[in-house]
Parts: structure tokens; C-alpha cells; sequence
């Protein structure tokens, strides 16, 4: 501002004062700062800036001058209280906000810089098919990075890239691509890519690298002898490179020279990215101890003498020679041979020996197995002789029903011979019991003897016979025969009863003959032996002896005739449920038919339709000749009629009062109309009216008519149906 002053002043003198001199004067009071324009630049900053709406914002950043002082005045272009605080701007809501900022280097603040922030919206936007696309590359060098425009966004984008993590190099673009160059075979290069306008797409990063192809190489170490353990191990000397050149590192660095493994050999990556690494497997060979499992401890006199191996069981095998080189079997006790291996093999002794004892052959003392019976618990084998020999016999088990030679095999190693023992087996012998012959129920039983015919004693199960049912008897010899058990079967005749049934006679008629035998064909003899056909008895036939029957007692039962005359009643008429009640005269056992139904043992009707009817009663012992009635009237109109000249209900009248000429039907319609009069012994009425046919519909009538010599008149309806 002072700078400013000076300069109108100076301006005002120049204008309206002529004098030179005066004006020099006046001029060289300049300050230098305005003669040489060195007023402090607003400090540098970076705008626009992008924020996303409801992201956390960081505080505004501006870069000074050397020595200058930021000094923040928030939204305030012009004016304001000035801060050393930088402002945090808002991101709830979306929109631009201007911010300023000045700098003071000591002489005077200069003017402000503009920052302009855009918080704007997440619209869901990405960045789309951010890849690697080697077949754009430019050159063998490079790696070319590509991604799709994406119309939510301005094709405007930040970046930043490292090549094999070196220096970061930042940039923006307004194209969907990029190609970083200076890039070496099995390099890479790593891009990070954000929008620049859209700050709530998340931003992408992406590795590309340059194939190695056909620089690929391989280091060629030579692979590395097996050597015993203990000895020397090879060194893996990092200094030195593969006789192809590539330098790098082994892990492990230096070989066991105890275990076998892996040592890995890793070029290094900066000067041989292409090259891959070398494994070199290195087997130790553990000191072995030389093993013989077929050289046997025990040998038994003069028997063949077993060759001892000059290659141990070991793997590898360990060659060598034996003292003294032959087993000899024809002197008794033990023999030490010793065991030499040959030279330049990893073994962990110098010698190795075995004794090996020549004892005396012996024979196992079994005893004798007696004979025993057919399927009886056979004896146990022992696998010990009483002289201590131990070994296994075949067959292994004593067969119980067979006789069978039986060897005895010692273990190896005893210097003992073969026992072979006989066995017999005792076959069992078979009681021989007669058959029991059947008799009747409730006679004497038999008894059961419990020594054989063929002198085999035992027991009886059940011990007696039971003489009221069949049954299975089960003889056991006892434990000290060798027999087998014997069953006989016992069968028990029941005693049947004569099948005469009782019988019914009628009184006065001829007698049946009581027959001698039964329709079973049981013969006997009755009392009384004739049938008396006046009186009701009892007649007792008696079974002759010897056929396991019992005596039987029927009734004879002498029935009179009764039936004189039969009535019957019927309910008043018109009734909805007409019921005939017949009633014979006389008390007896009869049955009842209506018309020519099924005979029944009621003698009620129900539901009888209207009309003439007949009744039988018959007598149920034939004793009476059955009586039948044929006037049996039910008084009843029909429910409808159908005028249709079909022959079938084209009229319609009371037909069941057709012997009563005098009684008189007169019939309505349904608003009182009196339509047609009847009697009942006419043709009836045909559903017209003066010649004009009546519809279909429900018709009254009223009739007038005698029942038992009463007067009497009933009402109802009808349908005619068309």
C-alpha cells in the first residue's frame, strides 16, 4: 500500500512541475522493491481441486515462497481476517467453493491466490477395463496401460507410476491410455490411475511387465556328488557366478554335510530380472551299520549250514567278506563269524559279527489221545510238549465226528522232529425203542421204560405220557453212552361225539327211525329207542365200546297245529307311512309275507303302497297249512301325474277308493279355483281346463270318503308334470 502511495505522488509531480531537476529528486526516493517490481508472487497452489460429496476432507495446501508465511482467508476474496490455519472444506454438500490464500516474505504480503474446490456426487462410477495390453506397446521396452472411457465421467485422469519401485512419476492425461517406455525384459511398471474431475471414483492401480521371452536364461551350476556323512562338504561360495555368468545368492549358503537337501541358487533381480533360479539337490549318506536278518542264531546239528551273504541287508547294500567264510554244523555250541565291509563305502563300523549255536535234535513227548465219542467235546491241542516243545499241529483243531491223523509241526529254531498222533472218533449208537401205538383219549397211557431194547439207559422228556393229548417224547441217553437220542411220537385219539342233531316233529305224524349209526359212523344203541310223536323228549344214544366216542343227548320236539285264521289291521289313510299289521288267531311260530315278498319273522309292514294287497302266514313247523287274505286295502293318492298320452300316468284320481262310488274328489287350483270333480271309479281328471291343457304345477284336492263306517275328508296336493 506505502509502495503505492509513493508511486502517485511521484506521478503528481511529474505532471505539473517542469523541473527536471525536481523530478530526479523526487523519483530516486522510489523504494527499490517498486523500482525493480520485486512485490512478493501469491504462493503457488494446485487448482482445481475434486472432492467427494460426504468424503473426509484434509486441510488446504498452498507452497510459499523461501521464507514466505501462507496466510488463509478462507471464502474471502477481498477483505477478511487473515489465518495461519488452512482451511478444512466441506463436503456435504455438492458445489464449488472458492478459497484464498497470500504470502508475506517479510517486505509485504502479496496478492491472493484462488483455490477452487468441487465436491461433487457419487454417481456410482469406475474406472472400466483398466488392463495390460501388450499388443498397443510401441516398442520392446515398454508396457502399455488401457482402460474404457466411462460416460459418468470426464475423460480427464491423474496418474502416477514406478518402474520396478523406483521413482514415482505423476502426470494427467485426457486420454483412455498410456505407455511407459524404458521398461526391460522381466521388468514391470506399476500405474496408479484416478480420475481427475470425479473424485468419488475409486482409483485403480495396475502391474504390467515386459515379458522376458527369449532372454530367459538359466543359471548351469554343476550338480553336486553324493558324499558320506561326516566327511568334507562342498562350498557354495555367493562371490562367484555360474559358469554362465549369473551372479546372485544360495540358500542355504552353506551345505550340510549331515542331512540331504535343497540349496536354492537366486540371481539377482536388478541385473538378471530374466534369469530363473537353480535348485541343486545334495544327498548325505548316513554312516550305516551293516544288517543280516537272514543269517539264523540257532542251527541244529548236521543239518545244511546256512551261506552267509557278502551283501548286507541294508540300502544300498554293504559288500564284504566273512571269518571264517563257512558255517560249520557238525560240532555242537556257539560260533562268532565276523564280518569285514569292503573299502570306500559309508559305514559306521569296521566290523560286524553274528554267533551262531549248533544245538542237538530232539523229539517232541505227546501222549496218546483215547478214543472218544461222535460229537462230544473233542480234546484241546496243546501247542507245548510235556518236554517243553513249542509249534503248531495240522489240523489245528480235533475234528468231534471223524477219525483223523493229527502232526504236530515244532516251532523254527528248536532243533526238534515232527509227532504225528491217531485219533478215533466212537460212532454213537441209536436207542431202539418201539413205536407206541394211538389209543383213545382217557385211557391207561403206556409207560416209558428208560433202559432200550438195545440196553442204552437215559431219560425220558416228558418223563410220563399224557393220555389226553398227542405229543412228541424225547429220549436222552445219559451222559455216559454214547448214543443218540430217540423221539417217539405218541398219538391220542380224541373222543367224538355221535353228530345226531335235534329234531322237530309235528304232533300226530309219522315218527323218524332213530338209527344205530351216526352220520359220523358211530354205531350204538337209543333210549328210548322209538319216538313218541305226541309228547316232547329227550333220547339218549349210547356209542358201542371201541371207538373213542361219547354218548349223545338230542331233543325231540313235538310241535302242534294251530293256525285257525289270520286279520290284519291298516293305518288310517293317507297317512305318510302306511302300516299293515297281520295277526293270526292263535299263538304259535310263524312267518309273514306282504304280496310276494320274502317271508319275514315280523308280522309288520311298513311304507305299503297304495292299492289292493294280499298276506300269508305260514307256520314255521309246517304244522298248520299256511292261510292267505287278498282284500287288503291301503288308502293313498298319487303324488303326481303325467298327461303326456304315454299310457303310463296320463290321469290322475284316488283309484284305491274305487268301491266307494260314493265318495266325491274335487280339485283347485292354487288361488281356490275349483277345476274339476271326481269319483274315484271314473277315469279321472287329464290336467285340462274347459279343453285347455293346465300348466305344470301343484294342484289341492279335498276328498270325501268312509273308513269303518266313519265319514271322514282329507286335503293335500299334487304335481302335474308336462
Amino acid at each position: 500500500m506505502k509502495n503505492s502511495i509513493r508511486l502517485l505522488v511521484s506521478l503528481f509531480i511529474f505532471m505539473f512541475l517542469s523541473n527536471n531537476i525536481l523530478y530526479a529528486r523526487i523519483s530516486f526516493t522510489y523504494n527499490a522493491k517498486e523500482k525493480f517490481n520485486l512485490v512478493a508472487p501469491p504462493p503457488t497452489v494446485t487448482t482445481p481441486i475434486y472432492l467427494c460429496q460426504n468424503s473426509t476432507a484434509d486441510p488446504l495446501t498452498a507452497t510459499p515462497s523461501a521464507g514466505g508465511t501462507l496466510i488463509w482467508y478462507g471464502t474471502d476474496a477481498i477483505g477478511g481476517i487473515g489465518s495461519s490455519t488452512a482451511p478444512i472444506p466441506s463436503t456435504t454438500t455438492v458445489g464449488q467453493t472458492k478459497y484464498y490464500v497470500s504470502q508475506n516474505d517479510g517486505t509485504g504480503e502479496s496478492t491472493r491466490a484462488e483455490i477452487t474446490v468441487n465436491v461433487v456426487a457419487d454417481n456410482g462410477a469406475t474406472i472400466l477395463s483398466f488392463r495390460c495390453d501388450p499388443s498397443q506397446a510401441t516398442t520392446a521396452t515398454s508396457v502399455f496401460f488401457d482402460w474404457s472411457n466411462n460416460p459418468l465421467i470426464s475423460n480427464t485422469y491423474n496418474y502416477s507410476y514406478s518402474i520396478n519401485s523406483g521413482p514415482t512419476i505423476t502426470g494427467s492425461i485426457g486420454v483412455s491410455h498410456y505407455e511407459v517406455f524404458g521398461v526391460s525384459p522381466g521388468e514391470s511398471a506399476t500405474l496408479t490411475l484416478a480420475s481427475a474431475t470425479h473424485a468419488c471414483v475409486p482409483p485403480q492401480t495396475l502391474t504390467c511387465s515386459v515379458p522376458c521371452g527369449a532372454s530367459t536364461i538359466t543359471p548351469d551350476f554343476a550338480p553336486i556328488p553324493a558324499f558320506c556323512s561326516g566327511t568334507a562338504a562342498p562350498i557354495l561360495d555367493n562371490t562367484i557366478a555360474s559358469p554362465n555368468g549369473i551372479s546372485g545368492t544360495w540358500s542355504p549358503a552353506i551345505v550340510s554335510n549331515t542331512t540331504s537337501g535343497n540349496y536354492v541358487f537366486t540371481p539377482d533381480p536388478v541385473l538378471f530380472p530374466c534369469a530363473t533360479t537353480q535348485t541343486l539337490n545334495v544327498t548325505v549318506t548316513p554312516l550305516a551299520t551293516p544288517t543280516f536278518t537272514g543269517i539264523p542264531t540257532t542251527v541244529c546239528q548236521n543239518a545244511t549250514p546256512p551261506i552267509l551273504p557278502t551283501n548286507s541287508n541294508n540300502s544300498p547294500t554293504i559288500n564284504g567278506t566273512w571269518s571264517p567264510a563257512v558255517v560249520n554244523t557238525a560240532v555242537l555250541g556257539p560260533v562268532t563269524y565276523t564280518f569285514t565291509p569292503n573299502a570306500g563305502q559309508c559305514t559306521s563300523m569296521a566290523l560286524s559279527t553274528v554267533t551262531i549255536n549248533i544245538v542237538p535234535v530232539v523229539t517232541p513227548n505227546f501222549a496218546n489221545i483215547p478214543p472218544f465219542c461222535f460229537g462230544s467235546t473233542a480234546p484241546l491241542l496243546a501247542n507245548t510238549s510235556p518236554n517243553g516243545i513249542t509249534g503248531t499241529w495240522s489240523p489245528v483243531n480235533i475234528n468231534n465226528v471223524a477219525n483223523g491223523t493229527y502232526v504236530f509241526t515244532p516251532n523254527p529254531n528248536q532243533c526238534v522232529a515232527t509227532q504225528t498222533l491217531n485219533v478215533t472218533v466212537t460212532p454213537k449208537t441209536t436207542p431202539n425203542f418201539a413205536a407206541i401205538p394211538s389209543f383213545c383219549s382217557g385211557s391207561a397211557a403206556p409207560l416209558l421204560a428208560t433202559t432200550s431194547p438195545n440196553s442204552i439207559s437215559g431219560t425220558w422228556s416228558p418223563a410220563t405220557i399224557n393220555n389226553t393229548t398227542s405229543g412228541s417224547y424225547v429220549f436222552t441217553p445219559n451222559a455216559t453212552e454214547c448214543a443218540t437220542t430217540q423221539t417217539l411220537s405218541v398219538i391220542i385219539n380224541p373222543l367224538i361225539q355221535p353228530s345226531f342233531t335235534d329234531l322237530s316233529i309235528c304232533s300226530g305224524y309219522a315218527v323218524p327211525i332213530l338209527k344205530n349209526i351216526s352220520p359220523n359212523g358211530i354205531t350204538g344203541t337209543w333210549v328210548p329207542s322209538v319216538i313218541n310223536n305226541t309228547t316232547s323228549g329227550a333220547y339218549v344214544f349210547t356209542p358201542n365200546p371201541n371207538q373213542c366216542a361219547i354218548s349223545k343227548t338230542i331233543n325231540v320236539t313235538v310241535n302242534q297245529s294251530t293256525l285257525v285264521n289270520v286279520d290284519w289291521t291298516v293305518t288310517e289313510a293317507f297317512s305318510k307311512n302306511q302300516i299293515v299289521t297281520i295277526n293270526a288267531t292263535a299263538a304259535g311260530d310263524y312267518l309273514y309275507q306282504l304280496d310276494d315278498g320274502p317271508f319275514q319273522e315280523s308280522p309288520i309292514f311298513e311304507f305299503v303302497s297304495l292299492g289292493t294287497h294280499s298276506i300269508t302266514v305260514q307256520d314255521k313247523n309246517g304244522c298248520s297249512p299256511p292261510i292267505t287274505r287278498n282284500n287288503v286295502l291301503v288308502i293313498d293318492y298319487p303324488k303326481f301325474f303325467t298327461p303326456n298320452n304315454d299310457n303310463y300316468n296320463d290321469t290322475w284320481n284316488i283309484f284305491s277308493l274305487a268301491d266307494q262310488s260314493n265318495s266325491k274328489i274335487l280339485i283347485f287350483d292354487r288361488y281356490g279355483k275349483l277345476l274339476k270333480e271326481l269319483r274315484p271309479n271314473g277315469l279321472g281328471w287329464d290336467g285340462t281346463y274347459i279343453g285347455q291343457p293346465m300348466p305344470a304345477n301343484d294342484y289341492w284336492f279335498s276328498v270325501e270318503y268312509t273308513e269303518q263306517d266313519v265319514l271322514k275328508k282329507f286335503k293335500s296336493h299334487f304335481s302335474l308334470k308336462r
